[in-house]
This record gives structure tokens, C-alpha cells and sequence, in this order.
């Protein structure tokens, strides 16, 4: 599961892809991010109701290995959610502490699904090296796979495993009200 993450890189952001943004350090779900499509980028609310749904149903992940099967995402397209980082939290004796999950380069892409109502982010199993924390990840997009998902093509064989890094924080990213740099400081 994907339940908070970041895009904190304001300046390499715009390096490469000429996109000023916020940099945010605590993304939840209900808010504003910044997606990318086959054709533009835009920014939607994260938090996916299938067109059909007389009430919000407010999913904010999908799961790829069934994202063929559901009704809900029958008729949803396809994009490219940026982050820097995402945080998982695992249970520790009845208690949840939160971790936070990075790669060793500015950004990356995670996949994900959208419609006008707004968007969900796809996870897969989780990688050997974090399925200690939680079983379940964002479904991270090498640069070979970010056509083939968008087209809805088979997506070639990739493992992150190795360079998912990871380290526990504290509590304060518990809240989205606190959006600061401490949210990702390691404790």
C-alpha cells in the first residue's frame, strides 16, 4: 500500500522536466498531485471513484495484479505519478511506526490510474528487501516500462529491491497537516 509519499526535489524537478513545483515532504490522499499522461501533465486529486459511483469511494491505491478484474477501474486510463519517496508503516507491538522508502536518484515514477473524478496510485508485492515493513509497494516504473504502461503494454521484467532504501521516522508524518522537512528526518 502506498498511503503518504514525496516529491520534495523542487530544482531537478524543473532541471529535467521544466515543472516548478511545491516541494511537499508529506503527500496524503485527497490532495492535489502531479500526474503525467501519455499526452500532458496535470495535477488531481488522489482519491479514484469510478465514473459509475453515485458516492465518492475515495481509493487511493489499486492493485496491478487485479487491476483488469475490478469494475471500479474497468474504464480508467492510465499515468505516471512522481514521487521521491513514499512512506510505509509497520506494526510494532500494536503500535504503528512509520518508515520512510526512497531510491538513491532525484525522482521516479510510480503507476497509476486516473479518471476526472482523480487518480490512484498501482502497487504490487513489496520488494524481499522491505516486505519486513509492510507487503505491499508502489509499483515503481523503470524508464523501459513508462510507455509500455501508459499504452497499456506488458511492462518488461524490473526489480528496485536492492536500491530501495529505507529508514524509520518519527511520528509527525502521522498527521498531513504537518508538511516540513522533519517529516522525513531519520530518528
Amino acid at each position: 500500500m502506498c498511503g503518504r509519499f514525496t516529491l520534495k526535489n523542487k530544482k531537478t524537478v524543473k532541471e529535467k522536466l521544466g515543472i516548478d513545483i511545491k516541494p511537499s515532504y508529506n503527500i496524503a490522499p485527497a490532495q492535489k498531485i502531479l500526474i503525467f499522461d501519455s499526452e500532458s501533465s496535470l495535477y488531481i486529486n488522489w482519491s479514484y471513484s469510478p465514473n459509475w459511483a453515485k458516492q465518492p469511494m475515495n481509493l487511493i491505491n489499486a492493485r496491478h495484479e487485479t487491476l483488469h478484474l475490478k469494475p471500479s477501474f474497468k474504464n480508467s486510463k492510465r499515468c505516471l505519478v512522481i514521487a521521491d519517496g513514499w512512506f510505509e508503516w509497520k506494526n510494532i507491538h500494536d503500535k504503528k511506526v512509520p518508515f520512510y522508502h526512497f531510491i538513491k536518484k532525484s525522482f521516479f515514477f510510480m503507476a497509476g490510474i486516473y479518471n476526472e473524478k482523480g487518480c490512484a496510485i498501482v502497487t504490487t508485492n513489496s520488494s524481499e528487501n522491505i516486505k519486513h515493513i509492510h507487503h505491499r509497494q508502489p509499483l515503481l516504473l523503470n524508464n523501459s516500462n513508462l510507455s509500455n504502461w501508459l499504452n497499456k503494454r506488458d511492462l518488461k521484467k524490473q526489480d528496485y529491491g536492492d536500491e530501495i532504501n529505507y529508514y524509520q521516522v518519527g511520528k509527525l508524518v502521522n498527521s498531513p497537516l504537518n508538511n516540513n522537512i522533519k517529516c522525513i528526518e531519520r530518528i
